[in-house]
This record gives structure tokens, C-alpha cells and sequence, in this order.
């Protein structure tokens, strides 16, 4: 029998994004707890709305669905609020790009057409160039224009004024983005060059950055990375602003920050402006960090990284915001208190991949060409397989949402999952040149020197360097 086709990690899995919408529901009530007498109020506010439900055609949640989603989720997490999947259930349909494609157009052209316009406009498709083979569906066309940022209100909306805002403690709000950085050799290409980004969240209350790393790619692994060494660095953030970016905008990701409890929100598509603190430490990073890194001929990702962490923890959390007129650090040591540690192993699962595999009759599964056995009482079923990218050794059993233990390895042809491994990898790093002066080295020096110094005082036992067994470009 030949071995199911492997695939990215971050396919559409409904069962997931029911669980992810159960949440969104209750997230509110679950990070913001309402006082004495007005749960009922505020669940009762939340059922009155309507939305598009994954998987269904409803449209409302009742006021006793949200209570056992509430008690569920307080009593087992984020994977208990999986639904058990039927066994007729199916994928929904999709209509042609090409109809989406034409939408979109007539939706640029008269922003004020609604969506029942649209509808009426491509059902005569035939001189458009896009017959339809079946109904187009007003809702379905709906959702997808709205992902799309196609709404008659973001097309049609004037200019708007924003009021600044700061949380009232530390980690109480990550903000996350990230940024296109400067070209360094390729380590692949002899000759050639290639372009380096990076990734950061930024504390919104004290403007300490928690974590943040260039890399050679924007691969969802790079950002899994780094709030994974930021949280083990700063404690767990309440609730994170990033944008709709694809890596931001993943399943996977998704499912980690519920299951850590941490509030995902995310920007409106087209409306960047809510994340001003990020965007200006960004101006920081071009005015101050990246013209050293010129001057100082940085070849690796090694070195400019460390030359990134040394300017952060000498330069930038030192010195004096012009906002809050205090040190970055010496803000987010004050609020020490409010700072939740998180438990190594809880972290490790909750960024686990998940992919699907059905158990051939001789109880064995098979994932990235690699063999495993398992129970045979599982043999026929479709199991979720859990585990880290960079070590396909140990793989982890769920069956809807309940742990079944470990399979087994039999055969390991490869040591990690194709879409890490295919990440690029950096080689040895090559001697340098002498200069005349190298203030980046020197601030490297000075950041060595700091952590034997400073590193011992920090509460968190937990602090880990970054992971020399993970990819660094």
C-alpha cells in the first residue's frame, strides 16, 4: 500500500477552526472575567450577534452552548473545545478563482455594490467570461471577499483618527510583526546574496522586546521560534496584536496561543496604525542598529544576530523611552510581579504539529517516508500525529483531541520534517577582516560580559539561549 502524500502541517483542518471559533466566542470572559452577577449579561450580549460558524449554516450561538463552552474550556483547555467529528461530514465547496477573481473586480470598480449585486451580475457570467457550473451562494461569496479585505465599509472608508493606548501592565499585550532586513551573502550561493528578515515582539506597556531574531525566510517555524524563546524569556503575554499575515494568520498558530490561554488579536485588514509601538521600534532598529551593521561588514546570520541581541540588551533597553520616560527594562522590571512563568513542557506541546494520518491494517502509520507502529486496535482509523518539526523520532497520538500515547519508530529516514529541513542552514562561519573600529564587536563584548553579570538576578530560572540543535537560517 503506498504511503499517504505528506503535506504542510497548516492544511485546512475544520476541526480546529471550529475549536478556534468556540474560543474566540468565550475569550472575553475568559481573559477579562466579569464581575459578580454579570457573566450572564455578557454572555447573553455575545449570543445576540451573529457569525459565520465554521462547518455550519447557523449563524447564532445560544446562551447555553457559550456556558458549556465556558465550562469546558476552564475545566479541560483549548483541545477539549474540538468537536467529536461525524462520520458524514464533509469539505465545503468552493466556486472558481475565476468567479472570486471577477467579484473582486466588480467590487474595486463600485465599491458601493453589494454583495447581492455582485451574485446578480456573475449569474450572467456567460459575457464576463466566467459561467457559473451552480449557484453562487450570496453568503459564501460574502466570506470570501471579507478575508479578502473586500468589504463595501474598508473600500469605502473615509480617514480615521486613532487615539494612543498603552496596557496598564507588563505583559499584558505583545505586539508582533515582522521586518525586512539587510542582505547578507548566501550561505548556499557563493557570489550571491540573500535578503534577512526579522521577527520580534515588542512589550506594549514597557516597550522591552522579549525575543527577536533575523532569518533567511518568513516559514512559520521562524515565528513559532521566537514567541517560543520569548516566553520562556519574559513569561507568558496575556494576549498578542499581530497582523493577517499568513504566518500569523495559521491554524497552527492559532491552536498554540489557545491553548496557552494567550488572546490572539489581529489587526483589520488595511489598518496597520494599531500597531504604532511596533512600527516604531522598527524605526529604531533602521536609524540605529542597521547602519552599524554596514559599517561593521557582518557576513553571518550568527553574527548579525548576536550583534542584534548585544544592541538591544546595552543600547535600546537601557536607554530612556520618550514616552514613558523610562528605561525599557527598568518598566518591565518594575512590573515583575504581573509576569506569568509557563512550564517547559506545556509550551513543547502547545507548538507541536499536528497532521492526520489513517493507521494501515498491519497497525502501522507512516509520516515524511518515515514508519511507525501503534496499538492494532487502532488499525483503520485516522489518528492526529503531534510533533516537533526538527525531530521526527517521537510522535505523539490523539484521537479527537485525547492523547493515546507514542508510536513507535521502525524505520527513520529522515531526521526532520521537509518543511523545516528545506529552511535554509547557515555553514561555518567564515574569518573576518580586520577594521579599525567595530562597534558592533565591541557591543557584542560588552553583551557577553552583561549576561555573566545580570543573568543570575533574573526571576526566571527558565532563561534559555537560543536552541543550537534549530536552524538559524
Amino acid at each position: 500500500m503506498p504511503p499517504p502524500s505528506d503535506s504542510l502541517p497548516d492544511r485546512h483542518d475544520l476541526l480546529t477552526e471550529i475549536a478556534l471559533f468556540r474560543y474566540g466566542l468565550i475569550a472575553s470572559v475568559v481573559h477579562d472575567p466579569p464581575g459578580n452577577g454579570q457573566q450572564e449579561p455578557a454572555l447573553r450580549a455575545i449570543a445576540a450577534k451573529t457569525y459565520h460558524i465554521p462547518g455550519s449554516t447557523r449563524t447564532r450561538v445560544s446562551v447555553t452552548t457559550l456556558r458549556r463552552y465556558l465550562q469546558t474550556y476552564r475545566a479541560h483547555g483549548f483541545e477539549a473545545l474540538r468537536p467529536t467529528p461525524r462520520e458524514d461530514a464533509g469539505q465545503p465547496r468552493a466556486f472558481p478563482p475565476e468567479v472570486l477573481a471577477q467579484a473582486i473586480a466588480l467590487r474595486d470598480e463600485q465599491p458601493a455594490r453589494t454583495t447581492q449585486t455582485l451574485v446578480d451580475i456573475l449569474r450572467r457570467g456567460e459575457t464576463l467570461g466566467v459561467p457559473l457550473d451552480q449557484p453562487l451562494n450570496v453568503h459564501t461569496l460574502t466570506t470570501h471577499l471579507r478575508r479578502r479585505g473586500k468589504t463595501r465599509r474598508l473600500l469605502g472608508q473615509q480617514a480615521k483618527t486613532y487615539r494612543r493606548f498603552e496596557r496598564e501592565h507588563v505583559n499584558s499585550l505583545w505586539q508582533g510583526d515582522m521586518m525586512v532586513g539587510p542582505w547578507l551573502p548566501d550561505p548556499m550561493m557563493p557570489g550571491k546574496k540573500r535578503r534577512t528578515y526579522l521577527f520580534c515582539f515588542i512589550d506594549d506597556h514597557s516597550r522591552l522586546v522579549p525575543y527577536a531574531e533575523f532569518f533567511n525566510d518568513e516559514a512559520l517555524p521562524r515565528l513559532e521560534r521566537v514567541l517560543k524563546i520569548a516566553i520562556l524569556r519574559r513569561g507568558l503575554p496575556h494576549a498578542i496584536y499581530v497582523d493577517n499575515g499568513q504566518v500569523y494568520s495559521a491554524t497552527q498558530f492559532g491552536a498554540a496561543c489557545a491553548t496557552l490561554s494567550i488572546k490572539r488579536l489581529q489587526a483589520a485588514p488595511y489598518s496597520p496604525e494599531g500597531k504604532g509601538k511596533q512600527e516604531r521600534f522598527f524605526e529604531t532598529v533602521r536609524a540605529q542598529f542597521l547602519p552599524e551593521v554596514d559599517t561593521s561588514n557582518l557576513t553571518t546570520l550568527t553574527d548579525l544576530n548576536e550583534s542584534l541581541w548585544a544592541w538591544l540588551e546595552c543600547l535600546y533597553h537601557q536607554h530612556e523611552h520618550s514616552e514613558t520616560k523610562q528605561t525599557p527594562l527598568a518598566r518591565y522590571t518594575a512590573g515583575l510581579a504581573q509576569v506569568r512563568a509557563v512550564d517547559p513542557e506545556t509550551l513543547r506541546r502547545a507548538f507541536l504539529w499536528r497532521e492526520k494520518r489513517k493507521v494501515y491494517r498491519d497497525a502501522t502509520i507512516s509520516l515524511q517516508g518515515n514508519r511507525y507502529q501503534v496499538e492494532p486496535q487502532w488499525a483503520g482509523r485516522t489518528l492526529e500525529l503531534r510533533f516537533d518539526p526538527f525531530d521526527l523520532s517521537h510522535i505523539e497520538l490523539y484521537l479527537d483531541g485525547q492523547p493515546l500515547g507514542a508510536a513507535s519508530v521502525i524505520t527513520q529516514g529522515r531526521q526532520r520534517h521537509l518543511a523545516v529541513e528545506r529552511l535554509a542552514t547557515e555553514p561555518p562561519t567564515p574569518p573576518k577582516p580586520q577594521t579599525s573600529l567595530d562597534f558592533l564587536a565591541a557591543l557584542r563584548a560588552e553583551y557577553h560580559t552583561q549576561q555573566q553579570h545580570t543573568l543570575g538576578r533574573l526571576p526566571f530560572a527558565e532563561l534559555l539561549p537560543p536552541d543550537p540543535a534549530t536552524p538559524e537560517s
